[in-house]
């Protein structure tokens, strides 16, 4: 649905800009060009919150920067087109109660032997996930005295991914809610591998030109691609990309 609304405004943009286009002398001199840096503040999660998820304990933030390239051009003395190059790390830390959570799970007896139970936990959830891409956005934008807004869409690469954590003070049935309970003191999972490899969604930004070289932003994205397939069942619904970076900017040429 989000990644749909973005495609209607996305073309009412681009169908503007187009027009003013057929009208304009493209010169390669008139292309801006921008390095910046940011920080990256969000999370991994459902759009909505599930009922499984009974209570947010805790949540902080980790290291997460952006680094990163940007081109824009001037189509005229409102709009703008442009593109990008950023190196993000996406990531967060958080703890919840849980209730018939559905999640792949790892014990550990004590004497080295570990069994992996797939079923509904209820119980403490801490989970920490930290991923780096390789993010290219594409936008239109619109000027309106020194503020820009962006609108577009990003693709990005997984560079490294990590999403692992702990369960812990409560009980796992096997199979579904109906399953056979078995207590667990603590138990963990890893689910790095599953990670996809892409991922895409909208792409809005506001940015604030000072003087001729500044420029201070905030860029939102939003995961339209949830961030583990469909058939991957360790987590027990969707989770998005959904993340803002407040970030400066400082023009090249």
């Amino acid at each position: 649905m989000i990644s749909y609304i973005f495609r209607i405004l996305l073309c009412g943009l681009f169908l503007q800009i187009s027009q003013l286009y057929g009208q304009h002398m493209f010169r390669f001199s008139d292309i801006k060009h921008h390095v910046g840096i940011g920080y990256n503040l969000g999370a991994s999660a459902p759009f909505s919150l599930p009922n499984t998820i009974r209570e947010i304990k805790s949540y902080a933030p980790l290291f997460t920067p952006s680094i990163g390239y940007e081109a824009t051009y001037d189509v005229s003395e409102k709009w703008l087109v442009g593109a990008g190059l950023r190196f993000d790390v996406k990531g967060m830390k958080v703890t919840d109660s849980v209730q018939y959570f559905h999640t792949i799970i790892t014990v550990d007896n004590g004497a080295g032997d570990q069994g992996t139970f797939e079923g509904d936990f209820s119980g403490t959830n801490a989970t920490t996930a930290k991923n780096s891409y390789l993010t290219l956005p594409v936008f239109a934008g619109y000027r309106v005295g020194a503020w820009d807004f962006k609108l577009g869409l990003y693709v990005a690469r997984l560079l490294n991914g990590r999403f692992d954590g702990s369960v812990s003070d409560g009980y796992i049935r096997k199979g579904d809610s109906l399953g056979e309970k078995v207590l667990i003191d603590r138990a963990t999972f890893d689910f790095a591998q599953q990670i996809r490899s892409w991922d895409w969604g909208g792409h809005m930004a506001f940015a604030r030109n000072f003087g001729q070289h500044w420029q201070a932003n905030l860029t939102a994205q939003v995961g339209a691609q949830p961030i583990f397939p469909s058939s991957f069942k360790g987590v027990g619904y969707d989770l998005h990309n959904m993340y803002v970076t407040l970030g400066a900017a400082y023009r090249l040429w």
